[in-house]
């Protein structure tokens, strides 16, 4: 293998727990995984610890899956071998996205490492509050001009231009730069340059000294006459490109610095001076405050949105779950879904059947939030479905496994608790796939029905029993999600069904409402009535009017 032979390329990682960072590839092997040893640690508990690895090969970088447990993907596809990689490639692993780009791009600033002792001029930022009225008036008309031009509403995708644009315009250097900074301090996530020049294709280099002195010092700093300067002989960037003045000012909000505005001046030896520097600085600041406050502004409508397709979500998925049957001959049924978000992952349904028999499901899909509703109206339609041929509750679950697995993303499962109810004799199948276990009222005992088998959607191929219960006059069975016994684990208990059993406890012959509304009523006034997820619950009950 030869780097050296090799386009330049770069990725980007976005990932659930950080903002985006860039990493330039510059070795012959970078892996990538969990540990802190990789070149481009990633937290992510889906990730293996040595994941994958991305290879420079005979002129081309290649991508290498090291026996990963969840696998690396390429554009969707799993790796089953090492691939090439081309421009605008998307690399997932787990929850973790990564963007391959090769394409040699002039308005992109790099960081370079080098030594720069000194700047010529440095002002802290708490120093620029204004500029000597008595000095060139054109840089008060300046400041007013951007003032005036900045209040007009923009969208954020289009106010980077418009800033350098102004800055052009105002400021007359070779070249202007905005950049937003990755959560490091040392890259940048978001870039954006202008250059006097149209024919101008060199590569902006932002010497590494530079930027750490402008994030670190809160300062706005300006080098001279780079080819006379013996304090900046070492900065490679700035002397390989020529230029004579240079000026970088940080974009703060509050105290903390997200980004830097850098112009230069290339080829001459136009005098910078201090208030030059704090004139960019004061542009700066009005560039970070209207590039946040657009940034909120548009995060508010986003919002708005949002909010509003999640009322519309909530309503929709409320008349998904149905209303428990009636006129059930013997019994009484309930189901309650409370989501702790505006929609819930938790599931619960009901089919009656000819020949009279009723089934009862109860379901949780991992996480919580649209994803998780999304998949629980997909396990809606299977069952309902799959329930038209009568299957066993064992062989309901498999097929729905097989289903399930076909859909689920690889960091998803669901635990699932389905029954049979035979109308006429009280005789209750079930099969359980790794839900928590129902509670069984009887009326001298609370039984906790514990035998379970593999949760669904972590392979295809698994094994499910089929058990047997009586529901005698005035029994119950209680299922629920793990959200009730969250909330009603009142002692810490290991095995928070007894708290739940000491609830139900005198309730044998009481009708499945007041059974779901006694539960329901100990989690909203429990300790935990914050509900830090999803409460569900179904209740069958046999009615005790049908002693004979």
């Amino acid at each position: 293998m030869d780097s050296l032979k090799t386009n330049p390329a770069e990725v980007t990682v976005y990932s659930p727990l950080s903002a985006p960072v860039r990493h330039s590839l510059d070795r012959l092997v970078t892996s990538i995984g969990r540990s802190s040893e990789c070149a481009i640690p990633i937290k992510d508990r889906y990730l293996s610890r040595h994941h994958a690895e991305i290879l420079s090969s005979d002129g081309r970088w290649l991508l290498k899956d090291c026996g990963s447990a969840n696998g690396t993907y390429l554009n969707g596809v799993r790796l089953e071998q090492d691939l090439p990689l081309h421009g605008g490639d998307r690399i997932r692993l787990g929850d973790t996205e990564i963007v391959f780009e090769t394409d040699h791009n002039t308005d992109r600033m790099l960081s370079v490492r080098e030594n720069v002792r000194s700047a010529t001029i440095a002002i802290p930022v708490v120093d620029i509050n204004h500029i000597d009225e008595g000095g060139d008036p054109t840089r008060l008309r300046i400041l007013n001009l951007l003032a005036t031009e900045l209040i007009e509403d923009r969208p954020l995708d289009e106010l980077f231009g418009f800033i350098l644009d102004r800055v052009m315009e105002h400021l007359r250097p070779s070249r202007a730069a905005l950049g937003l900074l990755a959560a490091d301090g040392r890259s940048f996530v978001s870039v954006e340059v202008k250059r006097e020049d149209p024919h101008d294709s060199s590569e902006l280099a932002i010497s590494h000294t530079l930027l750490t002195e402008v994030v670190e010092e809160k300062k706005a700093l300006s080098f001279m006459d780079v080819g006379d300067s013996d304090k900046l002989s070492q900065a490679r960037s700035i002397v390989m490109q020529g230029i004579h003045s240079v000026l970088c000012a940080p974009l703060m909000i509050g105290q903390s610095v997200v980004g830097v505005l850098y112009v230069d001046f290339l080829f001459n030896q136009r005098s910078i001076s201090p208030e030059d520097v704090r004139l960019v600085a004061l542009i700066a600041r009005f560039a970070a405050i209207k590039l946040e406050t657009t940034r909120l502004r548009e995060e508010s409508i986003q919002k708005r949105l949002l909010d509003e397709e999640l009322r519309t979500a909530a309503v929709i998925q409320r008349r998904l779950l149905p209303d428990a049957p009636t006129g059930i001959a013997g019994f009484t049924l309930a189901g309650i879904n409370r989501p702790c978000r505006s929609v819930s992952g938790d599931y619960f349904d009901f089919a009656l059947r000819p020949h009279g028999k009723l089934y009862f499901v109860i379901a949780d899909v991992s996480g919580k939030g649209v994803t998780a509703a999304l998949l629980m109206a997909g396990l809606q339609a299977a069952f309902r479905i799959f329930t038209k041929s009568d299957p066993t509750p064992a062989e309901l679950v498999s097929v729905l496994n097989v289903t399930l697995k076909e859909n689920l993303p690889k960091s998803k499962f669901v635990t699932l608790f389905v029954g049979r109810l035979e109308i006429a004799t009280g005789t209750v199948e079930y099969a359980n796939a790794g839900h928590v276990p129902p509670l069984l009222i009887r009326k001298d005992e609370i039984v906790e029905l514990g035998e379970t088998d593999l949760l669904l959607g972590i392979v295809t191929r698994a094994e499910y029993r089929n058990h047997v219960i009586q529901l005698s006059q005035g029994d119950a069975l209680v299922m629920f999600t793990d959200g009730v016994s969250d909330a009603l684990d009142l002692d810490g208990q290991v095995d928070a069904s007894l708290s739940i059993a000491a609830i139900l406890k005198g309730m044998h012959g009481s009708t499945a409402s007041e059974i779901a509304e006694l539960v329901e009523k100990s989690v909203v006034e429990g300790p935990e009535s914050a509900m830090a997820d999803d409460v569900t619950l179904v209740v069958v009950s046999r009615n005790r009017a049908t002693l004979g």
